[in-house]
Parts: C-alpha cells; structure tokens; sequence
C-alpha cells in the first residue's frame, strides 16, 4: 500500500471526470481572459491547483490553504518551508523525525489505520506498513518529489477557507475554485488518529454542507472575485448559479458546479474568451516623468509611494512594449526628486517571502532604474510597512521570477541570487531569484548603494568597449 497508488492519482479529489473537463476549460479560458490570481481553498490534495498549473497559469499565480495535517505538511515541502512551525507530535516517532515531510505522513498514515487494526484487514495494512516502513517512506517521498516539481512556486498557508475568502474576494482577477467538504465532519472523521498525532492546528470553522453553501454564496454574491464551487446536494438544493450538474453521485445525490456569476462562468466554461470591466480608468500621477537623461545624485530625494492598480497600469503599458499585465496585493511608485521613475508590485505568496511581481521604469539613457527597484524592495524598513506584526517575524526573503531567452537575468546580478532555473518551451527559461531581506538598510543608503554599483557599472562598459 502506497500513500498514493501513483504520483497523479494524489490530484483526483472527489471530482469525477466530466467535473474536470469542465472545469479544465473554464480555467484554460479564465487564463486567457485576464485572471491572474488562482485560488484554491479547503486545497485537499491540491486537485485544482493541479488543473490551474496545467492548463495556463503559472505555480506563482496559485495561492492555497486547508486547515488538514496532511495538505500542510504537503503543501509546507511543495514550497520549501520548514515543517518546525506546524509542531507535529505522533506516538513512536520522535519530533526530529517528524520535520522530514515524508515520514511525518507516514506517521499519520500509519496511526489513522492503527485505530482500525481490530479488524483483520486493516490489522494486515498495518503489519505491512510497520514491516516496510522505508519502503512506504521512500514511496511517499518519491510522491511529494513529483508533486513539488509540478507545483512548485505556488503559495500555501494553514488557513481557514472564510479567512482565505475575504482576503481575495475583492480582486477581480481572482478565480476561486472551493471544493469544501461534501459532509459534515467529514475531514475530522477521515483524519482521526485518536490522539495518536497532534500539531498546531489553525482555528477554523467546521464546514457544515446543510448551511454552508449558502453562507459561501452570501459572502462571495457580489465580490469582484469570480467564484465557482463543487457541491453534492439533492435535485433543486443546489446553492449558487448552477452551470454544471451530474446526477446520481452516490445515494440521492446529484454533482453541481455553482458559480457567483452565471453568464461569465459559462462563457469561459464554453471556451470563449471574455473582456471583463477595467477596475477604473487608467490614469497617471500629478507628476512629471524623470527625464531620461536626468542626473541622480547621492542627495536626490527618493521616496516610495503607495498607488492604485490603474496609476501602476498606466506607466506599465506606457513603459513596456507588448505589455502583459499581472495582478500584484500592493502597487508603489518610486519618485526621485519629485518625478516619477519606476512603479513595482508586490504580493506576499508564500509565508517566509514576499514576491515582486513587477518592475517598470523610465527608459533612462544612463542608469538601471530596474534595480534599484529591487533593492528598494529587499529593505526591512519597506517590507515591514506591508505586513502585520505576526508576518513581520515570519518574512526572511524577497521572491521573483521571469521568463528570458538566457539562463542568467542581468537585471538582478549581484542583488537576488539565482534559485531555480527552468526550460520554458516557448520563452526559453523561467528563472526564479531569491535575497534575503537586508534589516539595517534605509532609503538613502541604498540609493548611496545603488549608485555605488551604477557607477562601476559603467566604468567596465567603458574598459570592454575599449
């Protein structure tokens, strides 16, 4: 008995086949149509981050959360964080062990069918998980391995799905796809060990199907969001805008997939690509742009300020040819000596960094404005004006990535070291570079900084063209 038979077979969920060809056009479409953000709540076994990743959006764009052990432990090594904060405790295995994401699924696997053991069959699963522990271990490990390479670079937090909810229901480049519970205490039921296995569980709200659906539907009728949710209901209890439905699930259930929006659900699920509403007006800032050939100087005045997504929009398209938008949490422009120079967006995606996921700036004949940028972004003194106490403790690095024709970005040289490197079929390479968050470093020293390395810059341009 494996923890998964085979490696794909972790991302069925309970959603049957005609489900996930539905749903795969309908995300296939939604990525074409300017969604930018995909949000898979109650993630489970990550079934919709699975068809979110193969079918148009990238890890980066994927943000998810559960309030169960096991998709924490799983998510935590999909993402590369430290199984230290969950705190697991299982009976016969010792916490150093239980760190290594592999083992500590073993663990719970191991002590979920322990409590079953009175009965001849699973007293035989549990003599062969005890008897062949490294090899279910290695099995388990092997799994996560192929999950990870899949998904790797998407976002996961312990969270409750309404908490989730609220924090994006506001975008709209938000899909949200929830899959919650089809029965009550279903996850509790499943996941007993009997005391067996603990670890710091996030506070949640059980998820009752009888209430629940139309508390979902409350909250998220007319969010700027689009979201789309499975249920399991008897014919004519369906909560939401049904646009998918299959009859006869298991007892007198029928399979529905609702949505807050009927119309645009349904174009997008029928492959139609759609042009949803600007938030606002593109619009610039009451000031000048930096002139290309202005002189910055050690004293210059730099100040980084907040603005909205339409100001960010307007100087993205106006600086970049071919533009392509992406939706970032926190929009900031950066002014020196009263012009603007470059705007950048952030977003928190994982729970130990923050992600840039743009930098546009003046086309200067003379400095790298690009750079400045992410070196303004890797200060504490910048980082901590996004985040809340408890983040603050947690944020240790500065994320992004890129799509190049080379396997080395030049941009951040010497600023982010490169962290992962991958072969993009149609773009050439999709890198990924990491810094850690510099605590000491205020505004003007970085300017000072930066204009350090932009004049060694060019004094080696100089001695390679000669």
């Amino acid at each position: 008995m494996a923890f998964f038979r085979d490696p794909g077979e972790m991302f069925l969920g309970c959603l049957g086949t005609a489900e996930q060809r539905f749903l795969v056009t309908l995300i296939q479409t939604a990525a074409k149509s300017g969604y930018t953000r995909f949000v898979e709540p109650c993630a489970g076994t990550f079934a919709m981050a699975n068809l979110a990743v193969r079918n148009g959006f990238k890890p980066e764009q994927i943000e998810t959360s559960d309030v169960s052990m096991m998709t924490s432990v799983l998510g935590y090594a999909i993402t590369d964080q430290s199984l230290a904060p969950l705190e697991i405790h299982a009976q016969g295995f010792s916490d150093e062990e239980l760190l290594d994401p592999a083992t500590a699924l073993y663990a719970q696997m191991y002590l979920r069918t322990s409590k079953s053991a009175g009965a001849e069959y699973f007293h035989n699963m549990l003599v062969d998980l005890k008897y062949r522990r490294a090899e279910h271990i290695a099995s388990i490990q092997k799994q996560i391995d192929a999950t990870r390479e899949l998904l790797h670079g998407m976002s996961y937090r312990p969270l409750d799905m309404w908490n989730h909810l609220r924090e994006v229901l506001d975008d709209p480049h938000a899909l949200v796809i929830a899959n919650p519970p089809t029965y009550f205490s279903g996850y509790e039921k499943f996941y007993d060990t009997q005391g067996k296995m603990t670890w710091k569980e996030p506070p949640y709200q059980m998820f009752d199907p009888a209430t629940g659906h139309q508390q979902l539907y409350d909250l998220c009728m007319n969010s700027k969001a689009l979201v789309v949710c499975y249920q399991e209901k008897r014919t004519g209890e369906a909560v939401g805008h049904t646009i998918f439905a299959r009859a006869g699930t298991r007892a007198d259930l029928n399979s529905y997939i609702t949505t807050n929006r009927e119309e645009e659900a349904v174009a997008l699920a029928h492959g139609k690509k759609i042009k949803r509403p600007s938030e606002s007006k593109l619009e610039p800032l009451e000031c000048s742009m930096l002139p290309r050939d202005y002189e910055i100087r050690e004293d210059s005045k730099l100040r980084i300020i907040q603005i909205k997504a339409a100001e960010a929009q307007y100087y993205r398209e106006l600086w970049t040819h071919n533009f392509v938008g992406s939706s970032a949490t926190w929009n900031r422009a950066v002014l020196i000596d009263g012009y603007i120079a470059a705007v950048f967006g952030i977003s928190k995606m994982a729970a130990d960094s923050l992600f840039v996921w743009y930098v546009m700036k003046v086309p200067h004949k003379t400095y790298r404005l690009g750079r400045l940028c992410y070196m303004l972004a890797q200060n504490r003194e910048f980082c901590d004006t996004l985040l809340d106490e408890l983040d603050r403790e947690k944020v240790t690095k500065i994320r992004t990535a890129m799509i190049t024709k080379y396997p080395e970005n030049k941009e951040v040289r010497g600023i982010m070291k490169l962290c992962s490197r991958a072969v993009d079929k149609q773009q050439g390479y999709k890198l990924t570079y990491e810094a850690p968050i510099i605590n000491t470093r205020s505004e003007k020293e970085t300017l000072t900084e930066w204009l350090r390395k932009e004049k060694q810059w060019q004094e080696n341009r100089v001695k390679t063209t000669k």
